[in-house]
């Protein structure tokens, strides 16, 4: 997204707000017949204000949350409390009933804060602040200011469903969230008795994101018409590069939302966009990187303790099938712990190639972070092994161990790929199913460790259970042993992109 628009009544009285009171920086002003504009910026973010003269309709103080033509932008802040006190010390009007913190049973926005409240002309805005495991990473830097940028602007759609294919299918753009919020803190932020707001987010390669807001209770509100004209208070527009070609220069969405669409340069991109997406994301790939790399480690450990012949757990314990199960519940759980973590709801606990593939063919990741994810899960595998054998590297390199290497068992090539290959399909079903049911999806990491659970105790001795290219690869690298290694890139993908397909 490269900007947000919105009509303003009194230009100059406009600018005093955002300047003063929300601190953005005015960048520049433009006169033209009938028109006068100035671009703003708060952080890396761009809102354009315009002011036709000749006003149209203003925005009536009772208009409600949830009507169709409801539009406000979510304002990073680095401390709510504080910001609320520095909107009230300006009189500004708040719509919320104070500052709202989603509760810890809504797993998608548990921890967030945040408060409505509205501009001299009425136009909605909101102040977010990120608990430190959502958000972007640079809504974390120490030392911001005050209010740090624009997160997202949220539109109220009518039809979830239409809307997704939409900013999906025909703009391009990434599904990066979603959420069902409803209860006692979403209806005294919106101030919608008995609003119930399933919620999906969006993001291009740059810029803020768009939020779709449908309110499934108590419905869509109308209380402004639709033919919402350039000079009406309601009117915001939101500008967009998109790479899909025979894209309109001016556009609306099913709902009437105004958009400026318009075609990305062919040349753009080539370097802008993967240095962009590293800047901005960085951490991420390091988090996903650390996450296959202790997963790593805890398997080097957990084969060294149960399955090297000098260990008092492979003495004690004769029955393979036995140790196969407990060394399921350590990565089940070791799974469970990082796909829950700060650094797992972070980065979305991908740490697995196929995954990745799997999220980029669905639209919820760029293209550039699947790269840089994909990089990252190789290398930090990679070294979690290395790390983890350093002290252990005679007993690593043991037969019985041979740092965790995945290989076909006795049944043959043929039957691991079939293994590996249904194994990885069911994961991929299961937690799609998992995830599209508002009431199972916060168990989906549970979800997750328990079938690896069962794979290892049962499946591991066809394939040595992998599921995974980059695991694999991070084991045959240090025991030199790429024995059917093809596998674990031949099965797994398709499997997963299979399973996503029949289970968006």
């Amino acid at each position: 997204m490269k900007a947000i628009e919105v009509t303003v009544s009194d230009l100059p009285r406009a600018l005093a707000f955002y300047t003063a009171v929300l601190q953005f920086q005015v960048v520049s002003q433009d006169e033209g017949a009938g028109l006068v504009t100035a671009r703003l910026r708060l952080g890396e973010e761009t809102l354009i204000l315009r002011d036709y003269g000749a006003n149209g309709r203003s925005i009536p103080a009772t208009l409600p949350s949830n009507d169709r033509s409801f539009q406000h932008i979510a304002i990073v802040v680095g401390d709510i409390a504080a910001a609320h006190a520095h909107l009230l010390r300006h009189d500004t009007r708040i719509v919320s009933a104070g500052i709202q913190r989603l509760p810890a049973w809504n797993f998608d926005a548990a921890g967030i804060r945040a408060l409505y409240f509205r501009d001299p002309d009425g136009h909605f805005l909101e102040l977010i602040q990120f608990p430190g495991n959502k958000g972007e990473p640079r809504w974390h830097r120490r030392g911001a200011r005050l209010f740090r940028g624009i997160d997202h602007t949220a539109i109220v759609v009518a039809n979830l469903k239409r809307s997704v294919r939409f900013y999906r299918d025909t703009l391009g753009l990434t599904i990066t969230g979603e959420s069902f919020n409803y209860g006692r803190e979403q209806e005294r932020l919106t101030r919608v008795a008995g609003s119930r707001v399933r919620i999906t987010s969006f993001r291009g390669a740059k810029g803020p994101g768009i939020e779709l807001l449908h309110y499934e209770a108590p419905g869509v509100a109308r209380v402004l018409p639709g033919d919402v004209s350039p000079n009406d208070l309601s009117a915001w527009r939101i500008d967009l590069h998109t790479s899909r070609p025979g894209a309109a220069r001016e556009a609306a969405d099913p709902d009437g939302h105004a958009l400026l669409v318009r075609q990305r340069p062919g040349n753009a991109g080539r370097s802008e966009y993967p240095l962009e997406a590293l800047r901005q994301h960085w951490p991420r790939y390091l988090m996903e990187g650390a996450q296959l790399g202790i997963f790593m480690a805890v398997a080097l450990f957990l084969a060294l303790a149960l399955e090297h012949p000098t260990s008092r757990l492979r003495k004690a314990i004769g029955m393979p099938l036995l140790r196969r199960f407990l060394f399921g519940l350590g990565i089940g759980i070791t799974v469970v712990i990082l796909i829950y973590s700060s650094w797992g709801r972070q980065s979305g606990a991908q740490f697995n190639p196929a995954v990745t593939l799997s999220m980029l063919h669905l639209q919820r990741i760029q293209p550039w972070d699947a790269f840089f994810y994909i990089i990252a899960q190789f290398i930090g595998g990679w070294l979690g092994v290395v790390l983890a054998a350093a002290p252990f590297r005679e007993a690593s390199a043991h037969k019985a161990v041979n740092y965790v290497v995945t290989a076909p068992g006795e049944q043959g090539t043929a039957a691991a790929f079939a293994a590996e290959f249904l194994i990885s399909f069911i994961l991929m079903a299961t937690l799609r199913l998992v995830h599209h049911n508002d009431l199972t999806k916060p168990y989906l990491g549970y979800v997750a460790g328990f079938l690896l659970l069962v794979y290892i105790t049962f499946e591991a001795p066809f394939s040595g259970m992998s599921l995974n290219p980059a695991r694999s690869v991070a084991s045959a690298i240090p025991a030199r042993s790429w024995k059917a290694i093809w596998i674990y890139f031949a099965a797994p993908i398709p499997a997963m992109l299979l399973a996503v397909e029949l289970f968006q």
